[in-house]
């Protein structure tokens, strides 16, 4: 299991100690998981998260943990969507301490959540920080959960007897809208250029899901020339869409998400460390 320090408000440390020859380590990242929303496929989650207890995997969230809509003045809003259980004069009290207790059932694995537009409109609006108030009650269950910002940087230190490998894995929760006939991509240009030293780029926001694989080649501190792969990975969602009669998405006729996000395995290869992806489905 890896070890999570803080480094900055940007920047965490991730240890990532493997064991063996050929050994691995497992991570689930995911986001806009929306979790109090009526749509949200919470069966597929816990699927998810069961597996990442069974695997022995760090599960690292990158915005949008909350959907938080339905309190008063809020445009996005529809009552029909408010589960019945949040029906209360306390609604965001409730949410938080609800997501918060079903969540610290697995607090073994939940190592990091950033923020996102759903969570800082909460903060803006509400002077509420959701994500550090659940992160509280998880880590008050035994767990550890470092919190992020809506950005930052993830530098993961791969390492077996003295070989060691860093990797920088850059999260931005996302920005802009649904891009319905690119899916975003010609964003990973961009991305490419602005964070050059990543070897994972991270967005979500948009619940669009794919993963880009592009061969960069790099120059290393000792002047040896490699190939290396920056992964950039959409994340997808957990909140379906529904059969679009009415409400936000629907009205700015949101695109159908892929549900689920991306498993990513780091493993020892001929002392040298590869990463291996694959869909959560």
């Amino acid at each position: 299991m890896i070890q999570l320090h803080r480094k900055s408000r940007t920047v965490h440390a991730v240890e990532c100690e493997v064991g063996k020859r050929q050994g691995s380590e497992n991570f689930l990242f995911i986001s806009d998981v929306h979790f109090d929303a009526v749509k949200c496929d919470r069966d597929l989650l816990y699927r998810h998260l069961n597996e990442a207890q069974e695997l022995g995997a760090s599960v690292f969230i990158f915005g949008d943990l909350f959907d938080l809509m339905q309190g008063r003045f809020d445009p996005r809003g529809n009552y029909s969507e408010l589960r019945p259980e949040y029906k209360s004069c306390i609604y965001v009290d409730e949410v938080i301490q609800d997501v918060g207790e079903k969540l610290a059932k697995y607090a073994d694995v939940i190592k990091f959540i950033s923020k996102g537009n759903h969570e800082t409109n909460i903060e803006k609006r509400m002077m509420v920080s959701p994500i550090d108030r659940v992160a509280q009650i998880i880590n008050e269950k035994g767990g550890h959960v470092e919190v992020g910002g809506y950005a930052g940087w993830l530098v993961v230190q791969a390492q077996r007897n003295k070989y060691k490998r860093r990797f920088n894995i850059h999260y931005h929760h996302g920005y802009g809208g649904g891009a319905k006939r690119s899916k975003g991509i010609l964003g990973a240009d961009i991305d490419q250029k602005d964070f050059p030293d990543a070897d994972f780029i991270l967005r979500g926001h948009d619940h669009q899901k794919w993963h880009l694989p592009v061969t960069v080649d790099r120059i290393t501190n000792t002047m040896r020339l490699e190939q290396r792969t920056v992964h950039h990975l959409r994340l997808g969602s957990y909140k379906k869409l529904g059969d679009r009669y009415a409400g936000w998405a629907t009205e700015r006729n949101f695109a159908t998400p892929r549900l689920g996000g991306w498993w990513a395995r780091v493993k020892e290869r001929r002392d040298d460390f590869v990463w291996e992806i694959r869909e959560a489905t």
